[in-house]
């Protein structure tokens, strides 16, 4: 019974959302115009009901009959259920077995251009773009005489009906074979779901008796519900201007969500991976606690280490300064060795020099039963007087180099012109 109750309730607010949104939203709107033609009027008149695409869009507002014994329904709607398509198509609707009928468009796809007017007349949907269903009252109709009176009646009208007019029914029948169609369609669905609308039927049943006997709870029911539709209504006007703003607001939402959904599928490799990787994550967590304590002596141990190592990086400012210094006075110079140097190990001068160095130390040296001798000639700037044998430090032979200005041959005019020729 609480289902019961629980779907009732849905239809009713469902009921009650539709019925105020077609009430806030038709008052004070501008309406337009557009006519359909019809092989028959079915009826229609002034004043009954216009739908387009399933929702109450204005009212009949003429019919006429036109040049070729059609039947010219003029139609005014709300503008916001213009324009029609040019694929547009219409048909007339009974309200219900005996009711009322109504005309019900489907204004077609927007891809598809606008129905325009011609001739000073409004847009107008095609006979060929209408249908017109058989009621029951046409079929019962036909037998209010004998069954054999009322069928040679009308084979005889068919018969006086399509003579001469065998293209019309060419037509007829063309535009009759898509809704054949559908209807083997429609009639092929309630054949595979014959034992869903059989338990549908059953349970209507155990719905219908149930409601019998609980008639108070279904009427207490009712009257909440009647009193939750009159409220809606009274907010009508609100949820008018919600549903009229989702449509923008899940077009704002779409790339959000397209997003979403390619972190989502992007994120679960990710995700697969975490979990193989959980297992070993999981070990490193247990073993992270032997470690900290294994680490926590050293730890202490470290800070004794810092306070020596402290003042000597102090000290050791001074010197890293000047290297500073000397690094960027010299990177001209460092930059122009290194692509000496690399020019000379391309083109093999270590291995050259060193040939050299051999075949002249060899073309040079003495040679006795035992070995080769490299003779050495020292020859000194000074009268040669540095080149001699002495126990005593001489004046101006001293091996420090501090008395006169060093030779740089790095920036000398031989060494540069030489760098030059390498690196070209």
């Amino acid at each position: 019974m609480k289902r019961l109750a629980a779907i009732a309730l849905g239809l009713l607010l469902v009921a009650g959302v539709a019925t105020a949104v077609a009430s806030s939203g038709s008052g004070g709107a501008s309406s337009g115009r557009f006519d359909v033609i019809f092989d028959d009027a079915r009826g229609l008149v002034s004043g009954q009901l216009v739908k387009v695409a399933g929702a109450r869009a204005g009212e009949v507002a003429g019919v006429h009959l036109t040049v070729g014994y059609k039947a010219r329904i003029e139609a005014t709607v709300l503008t916001k259920f213009m324009p029609l398509h040019r694929d547009a198509t219409c048909t007339i609707r009974p309200e219900g077995l005996i009711a009322e009928n109504y005309v019900e468009c489907d204004p077609g796809t927007p891809g598809s251009p606008p129905l325009r007017g011609t001739d000073g007349r409004p847009p107008t949907v095609p006979v060929t773009h209408t249908t017109e269903p058989v009621s029951l009252l046409d079929l019962f109709n036909t037998f209010n005489l004998s069954t054999r009176q009322r069928l040679t009646l009308l084979f005889n009208e068919l018969g006086i009906a399509t003579a001469g007019r065998g293209r019309d029914l060419n037509q007829i029948l063309l535009r009759a074979n898509p809704t054949l169609a559908l209807a083997r369609q429609a009639i092929g669905i309630l054949l595979r779901q014959r034992s869903q609308l059989k338990t549908l039927i059953d349970s209507t049943a155990t719905i219908a008796a149930q409601g019998a006997g609980h008639t108070e709870v279904l009427k207490r029911f009712l009257d909440r519900a009647a009193a939750l539709t009159s409220l809606t209504a009274s907010h009508r006007s609100a949820l008018a201007q919600g549903l009229r703003r989702l449509p923008g607001l899940l077009s704002v939402a779409r790339p959000a969500l397209s997003q979403l959904d390619t972190v989502a599928r992007n994120g679960t490799p990710l995700l697969t991976q975490l979990r193989a990787a959980a297992p070993a994550l999981e070990q490193v967590s247990r073993d992270l606690k032997p470690f900290v304590a294994a680490a926590n002596p050293a730890l202490g141990k470290l800070s004794g280490t810092l306070h020596t190592a402290i003042p000597a990086l102090r000290q050791s400012l001074p010197l890293l300064s000047h290297l500073e210094s000397y690094a960027h006075r010299s990177l001209g110079s460092t930059v122009l060795s290194a692509k000496l140097y690399k020019n000379l190990q391309q083109h093999g001068f270590v291995e050259e020099f060193l040939s050299v160095a051999y075949y002249i130390g060899t073309s040079l040296s003495r040679f006795d039963s035992t070995s080769h001798l490299l003779p050495l000639l020292l020859i000194s700037p000074h009268n040669g007087k540095c080149g001699r044998y002495a126990t005593k430090p001489v004046p101006g032979c001293s091996a420090h180099f501090g008395s006169q200005p060093a030779y740089h041959p790095v920036h000398g005019p031989a060494f540069r012109a030489l760098t030059n020729y390498l690196v070209k």
